[in-house]
């Protein structure tokens, strides 16, 4: 995979974030960012785009959770 495609794939989970939670696109990337979500789907990009979207989320949200993260 290239890194545009990966890049594309972290945007549209960002997105999907947004969206579920009625967010900014920069305030999901913010908080992904502070709670390493982003460095998750960078880790383990190979695994997680295979998911569902909804599993990812689920994912990344646990991450962000276990890293101190709440919706703020």
């Amino acid at each position: 995979m290239g890194i545009q495609q990966e890049i594309n794939y972290f945007v549209m989970i960002m997105n999907l974030i947004a969206r579920k939670y009625n967010i900014s696109i920069n305030e999901t990337y913010k908080y992904l960012e502070k709670h390493k979500g982003i460095e998750f789907l960078q880790e383990f990009y190979d695994v997680e785009h295979t998911l569902n979207t909804d599993d990812v989320i689920d994912d990344v949200l646990a991450i962000c959770a276990e890293n101190g993260g709440g919706w703020e």
